[in-house]
């Protein structure tokens, strides 16, 4: 173990309430400029796929079923809850009740099968003062026999002051606007799912099933977890190759439950650039760019 680097070990799903406890005790708000923030890495070793767990998941997102292989987004049901231990440590740099998930890269480079033995790791990674807060990279990995199979990078984002800003030589990922995008799919968002898929995906935050919590952040009420939007978003598309892809997917805004999502995009030499709306809102919930 490197020098000022905590390791967490698991060998069964990490407890979401037992997480939550955690984050509460131990929550830190007293970052400041030069402060020493160590490396944090979650580790669960010997994962094995939850039958009942995969069929909620596909229940929930509308899918198809998932034949002998893991739905393409899926494996992130199995870093939440490695995100929430990470980011609820005592030693992070702030409170993970702070943080909002600002974007999400995802490198798939083979499907993963369903009986297929896993370890999964995540960890803190770069850390950008910015002039409004700053930025902490979580990157995340699922292995098969020691082969990097699925990798994520996950950015979270923490709004204060913080002094001057180090992300000068950083380039933020962006996505320029879609010119006369098309309408490849709509559907309903129910309400009522928000605290089951909570407990499916990992993603516990309570804006995603709390109308009265979500008000407390300047919401109108509950919304869908990310997760939840893009697994449908991509089963939408019917020459998706789940096998070997890149996923940008810039978050922007809230769906809010019990309304209509609407997706819009148009083919790129890459693959399909595309955006999720909330309603009529002419700005997207959600912009991303699925590559081969």
């Amino acid at each position: 173990m490197a020098e000022n680097e905590i390791i967490l070990r698991f060998y069964r799903r990490p407890n979401a309430l037992i997480s939550i406890a955690l984050a509460l005790y131990g929550i830190s708000t007293h970052f400041k400029t030069g402060d020493c923030v160590p490396k944090i890495k979650a580790v669960w070793e010997d994962v094995k796929i939850d039958p009942d767990h995969l069929k909620d998941f596909g229940e929930v997102c509308g899918l198809p079923p998932h034949g002998e292989f893991l739905y393409p987004l899926y494996p992130l049901t199995l870093i939440y809850p490695l995100v929430l231990r990470v980011l609820g440590h005592k030693k992070a740099p702030l409170s993970v009740f702070r943080m909002l998930n600002t974007r999400l890269q995802v490198t798939s480079h083979r499907r993963i099968g369903v009986d297929e033995s896993l370890r999964v790791v995540c960890e803190t990674g770069a850390l950008r003062i910015l002039p409004k807060g700053i930025e902490l990279d979580l990157t995340s990995a699922v292995q098969a026999d020691h082969e990097t199979v699925w990798e994520s990078l996950h950015t979270f984002y923490y709004r204060g002051k913080f002094g001057e800003g180090n992300s000068s030589h950083f380039e933020q990922p962006e996505l320029s606007p879609i010119s006369e995008p098309k309408t490849l799919a709509s559907w309903y968002l129910p309400d009522g799912i928000g605290f089951r898929f909570a407990r499916i995906s990992g993603d516990s935050n309570g804006i995603h099933y709390s109308s009265s919590y979500a008000r407390l952040f300047g919401f109108k009420r509950d919304f869908a977890q990310p997760l939840l939007i893009l697994s449908k978003s991509l089963s939408c598309f019917s020459d998706f190759d789940p096998s070997r892809f890149r996923l940008l997917a810039l978050f922007k805004g809230p769906a809010y439950y019990k309304s209509n999502v609407t997706l819009k995009g148009l083919p790129t030499e890459e693959g399909i650039r595309f955006d999720i709306y909330w309603e009529d809102n002419r700005k997207p919930s959600l912009s991303c760019q699925l590559s081969r």
